[in-house]
């Protein structure tokens, strides 16, 4: 096989006849034209790694192995019990479920009342991937939730800012998300581990949104001990 095929990854087996073989498809991805294709070879559909990375599917060659995905191993929340299949990345990752693009760009201490609250300040940029007008609440957006290292979590109070902005066609905004925790559990707030963001793809077609997920498992989980 050439070398421009070690870009290439399979997508699916295709029940398909040998004459077909050397079958090609134009490629849409996420709505737009890709200038390479997708093609057959012995059964199996491959399309462009650039069209996996439009999806927001990393990938890395390392010798003679191809990594798609973050490459961690599977994480675990306090308990033990195993935690939502997510999109994840670090700080300054942009993550892409086929309707939204987030980044979290910067997470800072933060803290009110003279110090009797503290917590952390995420900012967060939030951008519309679809081709109609969209708002995180009618896209099945549920929560964002900030869990700390000892495994407690802390729930945004000014959240409301970025789920109910009714964003167009490409358009984003920048959010700062403020997290407080309590006067009791201020005095020994841990560091900020990770942003949550639960969402359910079900709700777009129940509120007459017209978008759709490119993937089953839309929800992000940004690493905020890790920065890109």
């Amino acid at each position: 096989m050439k070398k421009t095929l070690l870009g290439l990854a399979a997508l699916s087996t295709l029940a398909l006849t040998p004459a077909a073989a050397a079958q090609s498809y134009s490629l849409v991805v996420n709505g737009q034209p890709a200038p390479a294709k997708a093609i057959v070879v012995n059964g199996q559909t491959y399309v462009p790694l650039s069209a996996l990375n439009a999806l927001g599917i990393p990938s890395s060659l390392n010798g003679s192995t191809l990594t798609l995905g973050t490459g961690a191993a599977p994480a675990t929340s306090p308990g033990g019990t195993n935690q939502r299949a997510s999109l994840e990345g670090c700080i300054n990752d942009t993550l892409f479920n086929g309707v939204w693009r987030m980044t979290v760009k910067s997470v800072t201490p933060i803290s009110r009342y003279n110090g009797q609250n503290k917590g952390y300040a995420l900012n967060v940029e939030w951008k519309n991937g679809t081709g109609a007008t969209a708002d995180a609440q009618n896209s099945g957006v549920k929560t964002f939730q900030l869990v700390l290292q000892d495994g407690s979590t802390l729930e945004s109070e000014n959240v409301q800012d970025l789920m109910f902005k009714k964003l167009a066609q490409g358009a984003g905004n920048t959010f700062t998300l403020h997290f407080y925790a309590d006067s009791a559990q201020s005095p020994r707030l841990t560091p900020a581990d990770k942003l949550l963001v639960e969402i359910d793809p079900s709700v777009p077609s129940a509120t007459g949104l017209k978008v759709a997920y490119t993937t089953p498992t839309p929800s992000f989980r940004v690493r905020l001990g890790c920065h890109k």
